[in-house]
């Protein structure tokens, strides 16, 4: 979608896997979209019920699904790792890359959107809203060179790796559109629920 809607002059890099700190970490980037404005990355989630955001406690969201409540990770904190990620690959500024979070899904915010959390029409007008050019096309296509040759290669075994490597950890993560439920702590009744 984001290809379509964007023009040429945005590279657009889907489920990019990138190393972390150590050979054993990995970090999966849903969206990175390069430009002369700038680099943005895309935390994508695919939510649905209603989200409770608490300024006091900024790391995490409530989902409310019927009668299920579901703590769930602040994506635009999930994002922050992404961004730390695309700036070691690129040797980028953190000023010239822009964090957001996108709701695909159906969920509504019981206290309005967020700040940098957007859907997926609003980013796309918030990407095309930057006019003012931060690298020049050279730059531009050394970026895209550098996240292209360290993306972990493999496509869906790469994925599925990164996934496990999460579960061995503990942090599986959050719903993505791909799912149905979030992955989360499961707040009533108090034990955890096993998510497919």
């Amino acid at each position: 979608m984001l290809r379509l809607c964007l023009s040429g002059e945005y590279k657009v890099f889907a489920n990019a896997i990138y190393r972390g700190k150590t050979r054993e970490e990995s970090t999966q980037v849903d969206h990175i979209i390069v430009s002369r404005y700038g680099i943005f990355v895309l935390e994508t989630k695919c939510f649905k019920g209603k989200i409770i955001t608490y300024p006091e406690a900024p790391e995490s969201w409530l989902q409310i699904v019927g009668r299920r409540k579901y703590r769930v990770q602040n994506p635009l904190m999930q994002n922050y790792a992404h961004v730390k990620a695309v700036q070691k690959v690129t040797g980028v500024h953190s000023q010239k890359i822009h964090s957001y979070a996108v709701m695909a899904g159906q969920a509504s915010f019981t206290y309005g959107m967020p700040e940098r959390v957007y859907s997926i029409w609003g980013v796309i007008r918030k990407i095309q809203s930057y006019k003012a050019p931060v690298f020049t096309r050279g730059h531009v296509v050394s970026i895209c060179r550098a996240l292209s040759e360290r993306r972990i290669k493999g496509g869906y075994w790469a994925a599925r790796r990164h996934v496990e490597k999460l579960k061995r950890r503990g942090d599986d993560g959050s719903t993505t559109c791909h799912e149905d439920r979030p992955r989360e702590e499961h707040l009533s009744p108090p034990q955890q629920e096993q998510q497919q």
